[in-house]
Order: structure tokens, then C-alpha cells, then sequence
């Protein structure tokens, strides 16, 4: 196999999964230098590309499945339009659910940027750290900066083991 072939897939891996990038990069024995710089940039498009991704999902719930499922329109004698609450069944809790619900809110917005790279994956981390916290201006930042960072030190601990 190639080494292009071999960076573009860690590229590809570390853009979705990339906990287990840095260990695939080295056992397909690329150095150092080709393993940090091919996960962070797989790692830092995938932010950028699941960050716009959410944005868009977001807005297009919120423009048009929010009020359809929300209210009901009705139409009284052909000329009075009334909105009626629908009644929505109960919201389930799973356990994914209640993880997200306890880590958004005992370690807020430091405690998800930090653990996207590593424990939540990049699509989900992402989605979440927009979904919660779109009003910070710095949001994508500090998420290409945490990707930068464990990318750095999952690369330097794998390659000293």
C-alpha cells in the first residue's frame, strides 16, 4: 500500500473515529510527523464539516419541523385558522440521552469540547457542542483547538510506547 493511500485513510478514520486514529497511523507504519499531521487535519475538517452540518440540521428543524409538530391548524367554517397544541407523548430518556443531558450540564462547554475528540466522537461532540452553545463565536475554535491538542498527545504517547 501506498503511503499516500495510508495518510488519506487515517485522514478519513480520524475525521469520524479518532480515538483509534493515532494507533492505526503507527500500525500502518507511518512516522510521527505523518501521523500528527494526518489526524489533525482529518480531525480538524471533520469539526468543520459535522460543525456547518449540525448548523444546517438545526436550522432546518427549527424552520420546519418545530411548529408542525408543535401546533395544529385548523381551519373553522373555511375562514378562521386556530392553533391548537397538539398534544406531544412523553419524551424517553435513554441512557445516551441522560450522558449528554450530564455532561452538558455539570461540565458545560470546556467539559464537551474536551471530550469530543476522545470519548464522544467528532459528528456527535459536534452536533452537541452547536446544538448547546451555537452563541459562542469561538465554538469552532476551541473545537479544532482540542483536536490539535489530542491529536498531539495521543500521537506523542502511542509513539513513545
Amino acid at each position: 500500500m501506498s503511503g499516500f493511500l495510508k495518510i488519506l485513510i487515517v485522514f478519513l478514520v480520524s475525521s469520524i473515529k479518532f480515538l483509534i486514529a493515532p494507533a492505526l497511523s503507527f500500525g500502518m507504519g507511518l512516522n510521527f510527523l505523518q501521523t500528527w499531521l494526518s489526524t489533525t487535519a482529518g480531525g480538524i475538517v471533520g469539526v468543520i464539516g459535522f460543525f456547518f452540518l449540525s448548523r444546517w440540521l438545526i436550522q432546518l428543524y427549527t424552520r420546519y419541523f418545530f411548529y408542525y409538530f408543535h401546533l395544529l391548524k385548523v381551519k373553522i367554517y373555511g375562514f378562521f385558522n386556530l392553533n391548537i397544541p397538539k398534544l406531544i407523548p412523553a419524551r424517553r430518556f435513554t441512557r445516551q440521552n441522560r450522558m449528554i443531558i450530564k455532561i452538558v450540564k455539570k461540565f458545560g462547554l470546556a467539559g464537551i469540547v474536551i471530550l469530543t475528540p476522545v470519548l464522544l466522537s467528532i459528528p456527535v461532540g459536534t452536533f452537541i457542542a452547536t446544538r448547546y452553545y451555537s452563541a459562542n463565536r469561538f465554538l469552532l475554535l476551541y473545537l479544532c483547538a482540542s483536536v490539535l491538542f489530542w491529536s498531539l498527545f495521543m500521537s506523542s504517547a502511542i509513539s513513545l510506547f
